[in-house]
């Protein structure tokens, strides 16, 4: 690998475990610089700023994020599999990289609002995954941003217990639960729940039973979280 290359991933790497854990005003060009074993100047050489630097690295993962979610919400499958399969995701993406998980999904900082309005986010992903499923028919609910800020919330909270301690870690090792209660949130919030004993479904549409599966993870290759969980990549890379 080229030296240039190099010292860039030691750049990104350190920022990342800075920003994590000081939060990126409580983070300093000579700590980023120090972490990474070089000079301040050397971190300008390939960055304008720690502003620039804190920029990069979120926007080029939180679209690379984005894109795999986006990807996997067109897949084929009914609406239980597809939520499944991007449930799966997340967990898999805590486990293995959780520094940048925490970065881009549970650190407060000041990125968000320089996003694009119309630039993909992981949010956008799950509310389109609603979104189509409501217009297809295979789901019956009436406030599909709500909907999808639960959805968010029940993959979220239990990561941020884990970060703190409050919960024993592994994502995966809650998976199956998590995606059962995403669906029966949905299956909630479906106005025949509150007339009928079909919770969450229009009529005709895919039974109680298919949407509440006995175990709902997709069948997609499992791998438990890998040996560097703590080392940056950009999200999308091979």
């Amino acid at each position: 690998m080229p030296r240039g290359i190099a010292t860039r991933n030691r750049i990104k790497q350190a920022a990342l475990e800075l920003f994590v854990a000081k939060g990126v005003l409580g983070t300093s060009v000579r700590d980023i610089a120090a972490l990474a074993e070089i000079a301040e100047g050397g971190l300008y050489r390939h960055y304008a700023s720690k502003e620039d630097l804190a920029w990069k690295l979120f926007s080029e993962n939180y679209a690379g994020l984005a894109k795999e979610l986006h990807d996997l919400a067109k897949t084929k499958g009914d609406f239980a599999s597809r939520l499944g399969a991007m449930i799966q995701h997340f967990c898999r993406f805590f486990d293995e990289e959780p520094l940048m998980f925490r970065f881009l999904l549970l650190t407060q900082h000041q990125e968000l609002p320089k996003l694009r309005a119309k630039s993909q986010s992981p949010v956008q992903a799950l509310h389109k995954l609603v979104v189509d499923a409501k217009k297809q028919g295979e789901i019956a609910v009436e406030d599909v941003d709500l909907v999808t800020a639960q959805i968010l919330g029940l993959i979220l909270q239990p990561a941020t217990f884990m970060v703190y301690g409050l919960l024993a870690p592994g994502m995966q090792r809650v998976e199956a639960e998590t995606v059962a209660a995403c669906l029966k949130v949905v299956a909630a919030s479906s106005p025949y729940q509150r007339k009928s004993s079909s919770p969450g479904l229009t009529r005709g549409s895919t039974s109680a039973a298919k949407l509440l599966p006995t175990d709902p993870r997709p069948s997609l290759n499992k791998g438990g979280p890998g040996d560097d969980g703590d080392k940056m990549r950009v999200r999308g890379s091979k």
